[in-house]
């Protein structure tokens, strides 16, 4: 499993990196290589990253706000069934 969750993340981020880039760039009427290294510096903050990448995605891409979300937000529900899984187990141990 954790050998297809390392090249998945690191795949997202760079879309995420390039969103976040895209929104920099036409929202602050900013150059390339300032709102390349912006994104660098906010692309791996949990939250905002996301945020900033679901914006990217859908104002300059032109995706919906479903499958831009699906995209920046996978962890949601990733973690969100690990955590279950971890408590049904550790309640069954009980």
């Amino acid at each position: 499993m954790t050998g297809f969750l390392i090249p998945l993340y690191f795949i997202v981020g760079l879309a995420q990196l390039f969103a976040i880039q895209d929104w920099l760039k036409y929202t602050f009427e900013i150059g390339g290589l300032l709102s390349f290294i912006g994104a660098l510096f906010v692309t791996y903050i949990p939250l905002v990253g996301s945020i900033l990448g679901v914006l990217g995605a859908h104002n300059y891409w032109g995706w919906s706000w479903f499958w831009s979300s699906m995209l920046f937000f996978w962890y949601v529900p990733f973690f969100a069934v690990a955590f279950v899984i971890s408590a049904i187990s550790s309640s069954s141990e009980s």
